[in-house]
């Protein structure tokens, strides 16, 4: 009996817990144009190879999933740009990535991707006080 204790001791200090790593979305940028939507994706995931990668990277756009695949990659974290399409109105867009051996990632925290990004609201923004200021210069 002091044997089995001692030697279940012995392997519960050898053996370690394993854990899938799924991976893990950790920011999401707009970086939209116009009504053209796009965003840019970090995503972390341990020790990619060719046998053990991201394949699929998914996008919930306002309730609409669109999927993305993808080729191995060879760095952790990685970056992916990912053309939307048309977008219309300012949804809310949130991510998720599949490990080919591991699955599913959770979702990450949504992003607003605007109609107009942030530089082009304040591009058209300024172009429309510079417009007013030399209006009203001429009118004087």
């Amino acid at each position: 009996m002091l044997l089995a204790i001692v030697s279940l001791a012995v392997l519960a200090g050898v053996v370690k817990i394993v854990r899938a790593d799924v991976p893990t979305v950790l920011q999401v940028d707009n970086l939209s144009q116009g009504s053209a939507g796009k965003i840019k994706v970090q995503i972390r995931h341990l020790n990619p190879s060719g046998g053990h990668y991201v394949d699929v990277v998914e996008v919930d756009v306002a309730g609409q999933v669109k999927s993305f695949n993808l080729q191995a990659q060879n760095s952790n974290p990685f970056t992916v740009e990912l053309e939307l399409g048309q977008i219309q109105g300012s949804p809310n867009v949130k991510v998720r990535a599949h490990c080919n051996l591991h699955g599913w990632s959770d979702w990450s925290s949504e992003v607003q991707v605007p109609e107009f990004s942030e530089i082009g609201a304040t591009a058209l923004a300024a172009s429309a006080a510079a417009l007013l200021i030399t209006r009203r210069k001429r009118s004087r």
